[in-house]
C-alpha cells in the first residue's frame, strides 16, 4: 500500500492539544511504507490484540513477551508514546489468572496472589517505557437499568453470555475489590505511567454513573492508604468511543463534563464511527452518510479541543476502512487503498478553526 506523505499530519495539526493515535502491530513493521506513514501522523502506539492478557501468559509463570517488546523497542526507538491494552479484562484473558482448569472460580487470595503476579511481571518488565495502562477494560455491564447509587450494583458478574462474564468479579468472591487492587499493583510495579479505567458505550447515563463513582470512590480509598502520596491511583477515564450513525452526541458531551468532574484525566482511546450497512458490506456508503459521518467526527474534535485541557489522547482504532476491525462499516479516516477520506480533511480543518476554551479553572475538579 502507497501512502500519501504529503498530507498535513494529523498529530502536528493536534500539537498543543492532545496526543494522537492508532493502532499497530509488530506484524507491520516490515511494512516500510505503513511504517512511514505511521510515523507521519501518530505520536502515540495502542497495541490492537497482542498486549492483551491471553497473547503474553498461557500458564502460570509462562509468558512469551517476543512480540510486544519489538513493538515496544519500535516506539521507543521513533518516539511514539506506548499505550499498555490491558491488564485486566473479562475477554482475552488466561485461564489460569482466575479460573480452575474445569472454569470454576479461583478463591480470592488464590485469583489476587495471580494478579500481582501478573502485573509484577508484565507491567513490570515495561515500567519506565509504558506512557499510559489501561489498567482495567470493559468492566460495567451494558445495564438497561438506571444507576443504583452504587457502582458495585454494575459490574460484570455472572452472566448467560460465556463471553460477558466478570471471572475477576466471581473469583473476588462477588466483589469489585480486584479493581482497587489491580490499580494498586501496577502503580506498585510501574509507578511511571498513568493509570486509565476503559470502557465502551460510556456516554450512556447508567455506564456513564457507574464509572463515575467508581473513580471518585477508589481514590478516596486511596486517599486513606498508607501508601497514598497525593496522587490519584485511577488517573483517567478511558472512552472508547466505538460510535455509530446512532450515537447521542449530546450524551458524549455530557459523559466528558461528569468524567471531569472526576479529577481524573480523560482519553478517547477507540475511535471510530461506523456508518453503512454489516449485512452488506461491500455497499459504499452513500453521499448522505459520508456526509453525516464528516459532521460526526467534527462535531467530536471540536468537543476535544473545547476540553483538550482534560484530554491526554485521542486514538484511532484503524489504520485505514480495510483494516479496520468494523471495515464493513467505513469508520476511519483513510479508504481501504491508503487514501485519505473526505473526512480526513474535515479533521484536520477543525484542529485550525476551534479555538480551546477549556480551562481548569472553568470545571469544579475534584481534590486529589
Amino acid at each position: 500500500m502507497k501512502w500519501d506523505l504529503t498530507l498535513p499530519s494529523l498529530h502536528k495539526a493536534y500539537e498543543g492539544y492532545f496526543l494522537l493515535g492508532n493502532i499497530y502491530s509488530p506484524d507491520d513493521l516490515g511494512q516500510s511504507d505503513t511504517m512511514g506513514m505511521f510515523l507521519h501522523h501518530y505520536n502515540a502506539v495502542t497495541a490492537e490484540n497482542i498486549m492483551k492478557p491471553v497473547h503474553v501468559t498461557s500458564a502460570p509463570g509462562v509468558y512469551d513477551f517476543t512480540r510486544v517488546d519489538k513493538l515496544v523497542d519500535y516506539a521507543t526507538e521513533n518516539g511514539l508514546k506506548v499505550i499498555g491494552h490491558t491488564l485486566v479484562w473479562h475477554g482475552q484473558s488466561a485461564l489460569w489468572l482466575n479460573r480452575h482448569p474445569d472454569g470454576t472460580p479461583l478463591s480470592r487470595d488464590e485469583a489476587k496472589k495471580n494478579l500481582e503476579d501478573f502485573i509484577k511481571t508484565y507491567a513490570g518488565r515495561y515500567s519506565g517505557r509504558v506512557h499510559s495502562w489501561d489498567v482495567i477494560n470493559e468492566v460495567f455491564r451494558d445495564d438497561n437499568i438506571p444507576f443504583t447509587g452504587n457502582w458495585r450494583d454494575h459490574l460484570r458478574g455472572r452472566s448467560d453470555n460465556v463471553n460477558a462474564v466478570g471471572h475477576w468479579y466471581l473469583a473476588y468472591g462477588n466483589s469489585g475489590d480486584y479493581i482497587f487492587d489491580a490499580f494498586y499493583f501496577t502503580r506498585k510495579y510501574d509507578p511511571h505511567a498513568k493509570l486509565f479505567c476503559n470502557d465502551y458505550n460510556e456516554e450512556y447515563p447508567t455506564k456513564r454513573e457507574a464509572i463515575a463513582h467508581m473513580v471518585e470512590d477508589i481514590n478516596a480509598q486511596w486517599r486513606g492508604h498508607p501508601e497514598y502520596d497525593g496522587r490519584l491511583l485511577i488517573e483517567g477515564i478511558g472512552m472508547q468511543a466505538h460510535c455509530n450513525q446512532n450515537t447521542n452526541l449530546l450524551w458524549v458531551r455530557e459523559s466528558i463534563e461528569r468524567f471531569i468532574k472526576t479529577g481524573a484525566a480523560l482519553a478517547v482511546t477507540e475511535l471510530d464511527i461506523t456508518f453503512g450497512s454489516r449485512e452488506n458490506p461491500a455497499v459504499p456508503l452513500t453521499r448522505e452518510q459520508a456526509v453525516r459521518q464528516m459532521e460526526m467526527y467534527e462535531t467530536l474534535f471540536t468537543m476535544y479541543i473545547e476540553f483538550s485541557a482534560y484530554i491526554d489522547r485521542i486514538t484511532f482504532w484503524g489504520k485505514d476502512d480495510g483494516k479496520s476491525w468494523r471495515s464493513w462499516g467505513s469508520p476511519v479516516l483513510f479508504n481501504a487503498d491508503g487514501s485519505a477520506k473526505e473526512v480526513f480533511h474535515r479533521v484536520i480543518n477543525v484542529s485550525s478553526t476551534v479555538p480551546s476554551t477549556a480551562s481548569a479553572s472553568e470545571t469544579t475538579i475534584v481534590s486529589s
